[in-house]
């Protein structure tokens, strides 16, 4: 499996890295990346014997703790700029502000282990769904009574969800390519915990500013260290 993961970590590294190179911010390059992640995906769970149990409108993992780059942040807000209505913007972010209060109270252990909703789900579904960061896609469970279970027993982490190991390391090594190339180009490759740093893109009109010139995009979310 070794092997799988470096050919296709090297390939989204070249592919991002020529692209990165080429734009201010990394919002055309990353979504190339997304596409080509799609395709990778979705031509694995077409190879494999083993289907996962996912499918639309169930929703437990997006209670889980998300962690995002600065670049997959700024492309959200760019999504959300340019398909929420004004009225949906401020319901989305009034959550926003409570989870990042919420979690700000958490240490790392204690968040977790506590369901949070996502603030941009929407009747079990995501509403930002072709942006969603690697995070998001990155999971997916052959076994949708053990997410259920995980869900309402969020504490217990002996809870196996199942995953199939071809499609999670060509996932993996897809993410690590494409976050090379990111701060090979010397752009904020930090981690950022999503609710927090997603406020502060709002918040704070020079986000963009210091991405493009390789500086902390996010000063007063939480990084994760």
């Amino acid at each position: 499996m070794s092997d799988i993961f470096q050919a296709a970590a090297r390939q989204e590294y070249q592919r991002a890295a020529t692209q990165l190179k080429s734009g201010k911010d990394a919002n055309a390059a990353l979504k190339k990346s997304y596409e080509r992640y799609d395709n990778l995906i979705a031509h694995s769970f077409d190879e494999s014997s083993t289907k996962p149990a996912c499918k639309a409108g169930c929703a437990f993992c997006c209670y889980y703790k998300v962690e995002a780059r600065a670049h997959e942040i700024l492309l959200i807000k760019d999504y959300m700029s340019k398909h929420f209505s004004a009225e949906k913007m401020a319901s989305v972010l009034n959550t926003v502000t409570a989870n990042a209060t919420l979690i700000r109270a958490l240490t790392p252990e204690q968040h977790l282990t506590t369901n949070v909703k996502c603030a941009l789900l929407e009747n079990n579904q995501c509403t930002i769904y072709p942006v969603r960061p690697f995070r998001c896609r990155n999971f997916h469970s052959t076994d949708a009574q053990a997410c259920e279970n995980s869900f309402h027993d969020p504490a217990n982490m002996e809870i196996a969800t199942g995953m199939i190991e071809e499609v999670a390391i060509l996932a993996d090594a897809h993410t690590q390519g494409f976050e090379a190339a990111t701060e090979q180009t010397g752009r904020d490759n930090r981690i950022y915990d999503f609710n927090t740093a997603l406020l502060e893109a709002f918040a704070d009109e020079q986000t963009l500013k210091r991405y493009q010139r390789g500086k902390k995009t996010f000063q007063q979310a939480l990084e994760i260290i």
